[in-house]
């Protein structure tokens, strides 16, 4: 963040001395960049071909198989519970579109995937219909989703001597899904029942992709890399880089500068408005001992928690994409001090009755945020956030205490606590983050516009964020 702050200061200094277009490169070189661009981007499209051709052709000896979290749904007071969740896919991504952009650094791409099937196990249960017939109803469930693509622009950093994938602002797309359930009718009858729906419509789907797409990006990203960094930027641009290396360090600045001071806001909204600490929903989950068995019990928690959203920060170097009509910055921040619980929850199964707490520390976590910024004719920027989504949560480590001799619950109740973070309680801690970004962009552009010249600064910067390149 100080280094941040460094740059921040520097572009003020550069502007008020009257520099306002620090940078811009040249028709010659913006022409010499148009030469090279076909050569490379001919070499990374055959690149990635090939290893799509090779992950083809080790389709029936090599099985990869992703493995997803359990998915809680209530569904009026029908429990559903979504558990042992697969992906048996090894990557193939069509290229439709790839084409390097290396003013704005970035990848504009459109990949084809074909369909994805997800398949696992399924247990419904009614809470009033517990308290009088202990039954419920289980099998096998897959989701497939038919024709599904991948489409945006990928941004580039060059570090070294590559230019590095690092930045996704894209988005998935299908036709339709699919939902399947199979469960047995006696001891030998199988029951196959399916329901189809487009994109929105089927629940139980759009609460799997949400887990999916983390996943097809991870992947995504793992493929670009491996292709994209092999080649030189030296040598792609016949030893004429330092001018696109010098532009590509300003508008990193240029992203950085104005992500961090919208950043250094929005935390002091966070802690100013008592959100380093907020609440989250419960979750109930009926279950059984074993999959054959008839004893039934119910775990509930009370109410969670999220904490710290003040230890909120940026990742990695944001990228920027910018024209004669708007610009965005986008890239990825994380919370630093990430952790989840309960302060209570309670359990029956047979004679056990049994409360505890449940402390959750996440690792590893990725939040993807895009930052959108219309230019008009009287250089007014009209800024939002355009997109904040979840990317990346492992590494989760669940303490839970109080179950005793139900001990062998403390695996099942791993996965319903992160399963129930990434597709119920994710996205209320979004709401937050995109609340406190919205204030702090209208509070600087505020600062921008009034006389007062304690603001001068802020309405230089801003100034020059959208000056001509």
């Amino acid at each position: 963040m100080l280094k941040s702050f460094t740059i921040l200061f520097s572009l003020m200094v550069i502007i008020q001395e009257g520099k306002t277009n620090l940078y811009e490169i040249s028709e010659d070189y913006l022409a010499f960049l148009e030469q090279c661009r076909p050569t490379i981007q001919e070499n990374i499209v055959s690149a990635f071909n090939n290893e799509m051709a090779r992950n083809h052709r080790r389709r029936n000896f090599i099985k990869t198989v992703h493995l997803l979290d359990s998915i809680l749904l209530s569904v009026d007071n029908t429990k559903i519970e979504l558990s042992d969740l697969k992906l048996p896919w090894l990557p193939d991504f069509k290229v439709i579109n790839l084409t390097v952009n290396l003013v704005n650094l970035c990848l504009d791409i459109h990949f084809k995937l074909g369909d994805l099937n997800v398949n696992g196990n399924y247990e419904a249960n009614n809470v009033t219909l517990q308290k009088q017939l202990p039954v419920s109803h289980n099998g096998d469930v897959s989701v497939n989703f038919s024709d599904v693509s991948v489409k945006g622009k990928v941004g580039l950093l060059i570090q070294g001597d590559s230019f590095v994938p690092k930045n996704y602002d894209i988005d998935y797309s299908w036709t339709e899904s699919e939902v399947t359930v199979k469960y047995f009718v006696g001891k030998d009858t199988q029951v196959e029942s399916k329901i189809t729906g487009p994109v929105g419509e089927l629940v139980l789907a759009d609460k799997i992709w949400l887990q999916l797409k983390e996943v097809l990006t991870s992947i995504l990203h793992d493929q670009l890399v491996g292709v994209v960094v092999e080649y030189s930027v030296t040598e792609s641009l016949a030893d004429e880089d330092k001018t696109l290396r010098d532009y590509a360090r300003y508008q990193v600045s240029k992203a950085n500068g104005l992500f961090d001071t919208l950043l250094c806001s929005a935390k002091d909204y966070l802690v100013e408005k008592d959100y380093r600490r907020i609440a989250t929903s419960p979750f109930q989950v009926i279950y059984r001992g074993k999959l054959t068995s008839t004893e039934q019990g119910i775990f509930q928690s009370g109410d969670g928690f999220i904490t710290d959203l003040s230890t909120l920060s940026r990742l990695s170097d944001l990228s920027l994409f910018e024209d004669e009509h708007q610009f965005h910055v986008y890239g990825t921040l994380g919370l630093r001090d990430f952790k989840h619980g309960y302060e209570h929850f309670s359990t029956k199964f047979e004679d056990n009755e049994l409360t505890g707490t449940i402390n959750t520390q996440i690792y590893s976590n990725e939040i993807f945020i895009k930052l959108s910024f219309e230019k008009n004719a009287e250089n007014v920027p009209k800024p939002k956030v355009e997109k904040i989504e979840v990317r990346l949560i492992k590494e989760a480590e669940v303490d839970t205490s109080g179950l005793g001799s139900l001990s062998w619950l403390i695996p099942k109740t791993h996965s319903w606590v992160v399963g129930h973070l990434r597709t119920n309680v994710m996205s209320n801690l979004l709401k937050y983050f995109e609340e406190a970004f919205s204030y702090a962009i209208e509070q600087e552009l505020k600062k921008s516009q009034s006389g007062e010249p304690d603001n001068e600064k802020s309405k230089l910067f801003w100034t020059f964020l959208f000056s001509s390149k």
